[in-house]
């Protein structure tokens, strides 16, 4: 596989040497700090090339839940036919232009990504520049951390995006399916992961899921707050014209009564 992928690392290795050149040519002559502000920047702009994908998985997401109740009366139309009710709702995704996989590419673009990169970094040109530079706590950017601190934080970093993204996504409470364990499982998977990685790599990981929990918040979360203050404020104005009619028919009626009285 490696040499397969062999052109798109011979890329990101000359993409990391560019960077990392430019960072020393600023006048950078901490080693350590070099190597990590060269992968803080290849992470956001990896990130930032992704971003179009994900805003676009977020708009298919939204027009699936829009559409949402429509596909649950087909499904309850066609209870005892599966085939017909599939059938069925994918006429509705492609009248409406629907995605099926629009909301799945993000998820998925990531992990090649880290693969890529962990051959990246394990490439003799790189490996051997940052072998034995220190950063911080950490004594080898090309060795594992040893006091377990980016595994942890790579653990965190994973599970807080994918709990705000679930959490921010009205048609997974809708349908039932308890989203909590497969966001707790990826996060373990991630830490435990990370405890064999370089640590160059892991602290790629974290500033990615730095980047993912800030663009879900703009993309999701913030949206969907928006969202509900706008129903909140139409309910209270719809309350607000409620009471006044009821204190317009009962003017009107003691009015009514006043009159009936005179007579």
């Amino acid at each position: 596989m490696q040499n397969f992928i062999q052109p798109v690392i011979n890329v990101f290795v000359a993409i990391f040497d560019a960077i990392h050149n430019f960072i020393v040519s600023l006048g950078v002559t901490d080693k350590g700090l070099g190597y990590v502000l060269a992968v803080i920047i290849l992470t956001v702009i990896i990130k930032t090339l992704v971003l179009p994908f994900s805003i676009k998985s977020v708009k298919s997401t939204r027009k699936m839940q829009e559409f949402q109740p429509m596909i649950k009366k087909v499904q309850e139309k066609y209870k005892g036919d599966p085939q017909k009710a599939n059938m069925e709702v994918m006429k509705i995704y492609k009248e409406n232009n629907i995605s099926m996989t629009g909301g799945c590419l993000p998820m998925l673009i990531p992990l090649p990504i880290l693969m890529a990169l962990y051959w990246t970094f394990s490439n003799p040109s790189i490996s051997s520049q940052i072998n034995g530079v220190s950063f911080l706590w950490i004594p080898n950017l090309n060795g594992h951390d040893p006091l377990y601190i980016l595994p942890i934080l790579s653990a965190i970093f994973t599970f807080i995006p994918s709990y705000m993204m679930t959490k921010s996504n009205p048609a997974g409470d809708a349908s039932g399916m308890n989203m909590m364990p497969m966001n707790i499982g990826m996060a373990v998977m991630m830490g435990f992961i990370s405890l064999r990685f370089q640590s160059l790599l892991v602290i790629y990981w974290v500033v990615s899921g730095v980047y993912q929990l800030i663009q879900t918040y703009f993309l999701n979360v913030r949206p969907l707050q928006k969202q509900k203050t706008a129903q909140a404020i139409e309910e209270k104005q719809k309350d607000a014209s409620k009471d006044k009619f009821g204190l317009l028919e009962s003017i009107d009626e003691a009015n009514n009564k006043k009159k009936k009285k005179k007579k």
